[in-house]
C-alpha cells in the first residue's frame, strides 16, 4: 500500500464527500485497532465505543446504566447474576446471548496481549447459566464490579472463534450504535448507523471519524466547516476558536493526569549517564529531587496557557480515592532540589533522555522541553526524545527507556484504575501493574490495592485508597505528577454537542 500524504484541500474534499445526515469528526488521536481488547487507550476507547457495546454503560456524568445487560442481582458476596437483554443483534446478523459474554471474558482474561486484564483480575469465573443470564463470581467480595464491566466490549462469538489476532484487530463487529463499513489507519474510519440498535437508529446516517493529529489542520478544519467537531483544540488557538461565531467553544474539566514514569528497577538504566554509571532514580532522594525541581506553574502559565490544573496526587477530585488532604502539589523549590540532589551522590547532576510522545497529550513535546529547561537549573542534563505515539508507546511498553512523560485516566471514575494499571508491582498474570513502564514496586502499597477491591463499605474503601496514594506517592515517590489535562472542543452550531467526563465522542450523543 502506498502511503498518501494529503494536504487540507484533499482533507476537505472527503468531509465534503457526506451528506447532511453526515458527522464529521476531527481527532486528535486515532484508533490503534480495531480489537477492543488490544488497547486501554483513551481514544481508541472513545472510537471503539460507537461499535461496540458493554454490559454496562456510562452517561457523560460517569453514571452506570444498564446496556447489553438489563439488570442485575449480588446474592452472594461474590456472585452476580446477570439478566441480558434480549432481541439484540450484532451487525453481521448474529444473536447476542450468554455465550457472547462468556466468549469475551475469556478472551480479555486469557489473551497475552489483552490490554484489559487488570480490569477483569478480580473476576474468578464467567459462566453461563441460561441463553440470556450469566453468573460473575469474583475473587472476593468487589464493590466496584459494574464500574469495571464498562470497560468490557462484549464480541461475537460466532463470527470470531478460531480468528487469528490480526483478523480481529480489523474487523469491528459490535452490537453498538454504528458498524464500521471502512478504517484506514491513521486517515479515516467510516460508520453507517446501525438500524436495528436496541436504543433505536442514531440520528446521524454516517459519522466519519478522521485522524488530524496536526494541530493547524485539526484548526483549520473546524473554522472552515469541513468538520463538525474537533477534539483537542490547541490552546494557542483558543482565541481564534472563540472568535468565531459559528462554532461551540467548550472546556470539560477532564479526568486525565499527565506526570513522569522513571525507571525504578534496573542497576543501570539505558539512558541516563552518571558519574558512578548507577541508576540514579532508584534512591528517593533523587525521585523527590526531581520533583522539587520542575516548575509546573510555569508550564501551566506558559505552555498551557492555563488550560490545566496543577496535580498534587495521582486522581482529580471527581475520581473517589481523591484525598483532600493532598490538596497542595509540592512547591518549586530548586535549591531542596540541589540539596537532595548531593545528599544522594549527585551534587553535579547526571544526564537522562526524557521519553514523550509528540502527538498524544495536550502540548506533550514542549510540556518534556520546559521539564528539561527546569531540571537544567539543578544540574540535571536532560535530551527530550519526543517521537509520534505509536513510537512512543511501542518502546515504553518495551521498557525501552528511563523517564517518560505519559498520561492516565481513570475513565471509569474510581482510583482502582490507576492503582491497578500503574502503581501496583508488575504481575502478569494477575493483570496488575500492566503500565507500570517503570516498574514501581512497593509490598505495602500492593497490600493496601488489593485489600481496597474487596471492601464493600465506600466510607472505609476510601481510607484504604487513600492510604495507598500515600504510602506510594508520598511515602515512596512512585511518580511525579504534573497537571490534569482540561478537555478543549469546539463544534458547529448545527450539532447539539455535549462534552463527557471520559472525554469519549459518542455519535449517538450528538443531535
Amino acid at each position: 500500500m502506498k502511503k498518501m500524504i494529503m494536504g487540507l484541500a484533499t482533507v476537505a474534499l472527503l468531509f465534503s464527500a457526506g451528506n447532511a445526515a453526515t458527522l464529521k469528526v476531527g481527532l486528535a488521536s486515532g484508533a490503534g485497532s480495531m480489537d477492543p481488547y488490544a488497547h486501554n487507550e483513551t481514544a481508541t476507547n472513545s472510537i471503539l465505543s460507537n461499535i461496540f457495546d458493554a454490559l454496562i454503560s456510562f452517561d457523560k456524568d460517569l453514571k452506570t446504566h444498564p446496556a447489553l445487560a438489563v439488570s442485575w442481582t449480588n446474592p452472594e458476596p461474590t456472585v452476580w447474576l446477570m439478566k441480558l437483554r434480549k432481541g439484540v443483534k450484532f451487525h453481521n446478523g448474529s444473536d447476542f446471548n450468554a455465550d457472547d459474554v462468556v466468549f469475551s471474558y475469556d478472551r480479555v482474561k486469557n489473551w497475552d496481549k489483552s490490554g484489559f486484564k487488570g480490569k477483569v483480575s478480580m473476576i474468578k469465573e464467567v459462566s453461563k447459566v441460561d441463553d440470556f443470564t450469566v453468573k460473575i463470581v469474583t475473587n472476593v467480595p468487589y464493590p466496584i464490579l459494574l464500574r469495571k464491566l464498562t470497560y468490557i466490549h462484549i464480541l461475537d462469538k460466532e463470527t470470531l472463534e478460531g480468528k487469528s489476532e490480526q483478523w480481529i484487530g480489523l474487523h469491528a463487529i459490535g452490537t453498538g450504535p454504528y458498524k464500521l463499513v471502512s478504517w484506514s489507519k491513521g486517515d479515516h474510519i467510516k460508520l453507517d448507523a446501525n438500524p436495528t440498535y436496541w436504543q433505536g437508529k442514531g440520528k446521524y446516517d454516517k459519522v466519519l471519524l478522521r485522524p488530524l493529529t496536526n494541530n493547524a489542520t485539526r484548526v483549520a478544519a473546524i473554522l472552515s466547516n469541513e468538520v463538525d467537531i474537533i477534539n483537542r483544540v490547541p490552546v494557542v488557538d483558543v482565541n481564534r476558536v472563540k472568535a468565531n461565531d459559528k462554532l461551540d467553544f467548550f472546556v470539560q474539566p477532564g479526568l486525565r493526569l499527565i506526570y513522569l514514569q522513571m525507571d525504578q528497577d534496573r542497576d543501570k538504566s539505558p539512558y541516563i549517564k552518571s558519574h558512578d554509571g548507577k541508576n540514579p532514580l532508584k534512591d528517593i532522594r533523587v525521585r523527590r529531587a526531581l520533583y522539587y525541581g520542575i516548575n509546573e506553574d510555569a508550564i501551566i502559565k506558559y505552555v498551557m496557557k492555563t488550560f490545566a490544573k496543577p496535580a498534587s496526587q495521582l486522581s482529580p477530585e471527581a475520581v473517589f480515592g481523591y484525598d483532600p488532604s493532598i490538596k497542595t502539589r509540592v512547591k518549586y523549590d530548586p535549591k531542596k532540589a540541589k540539596a537532595l540532589l548531593a545528599e544522594a551522590g549527585y551534587p553535579d547532576g547526571f544526564e537522562i533522555v526524557l521519553d514523550a510522545p509528540n502527538n498524544r497529550y495536550i502540548n506533550d513535546s514542549q510540556i518534556a522541553q520546559a521539564i528539561a529547561s527546569s531540571l537544567a537549573k539543578i544540574g540535571i542534563t536532560v535530551k527530550v526524545n519526543a517521537t509520534p505515539k505509536s513510537t512512543f508507546f511501542a518502546e515504553t511498553g518495551k521498557l525501552n527507556t528511563s523517564f517518560f512523560l505519559i498520561g492516565w485516566a481513570s475513565s471509569d471514575g474510581d482510583a482502582s484504575s490507576i492503582f491497578d494499571g500503574v502503581v501496583h508491582t508488575f504481575d502478569k498474570d494477575k493483570g496488575y501493574g500492566r503500565y507500570n513502564r517503570g516498574r514501581f514496586s512497593s509490598p505495602k502499597a500492593d497490600k493496601l490495592i488489593e485489600k481496597s477491591a474487596g471492601i464493600m463499605d465506600p466510607n472505609e474503601r476510601l481510607k484504604v485508597l487513600q492510604e495507598a496514594q500515600r504510602v506510594a506517592l508520598v511515602e515512596e515517590q512512585c511518580f511525579i505528577p504534573l497537571h490534569y489535562q482540561v478537555d478543549i472542543y469546539a463544534a458547529s452550531k448545527k450539532v447539539h454537542f455535549e462534552p463527557r467526563t471520559d472525554s469519549r465522542i459518542w455519535a449517538f450523543d450528538i443531535k
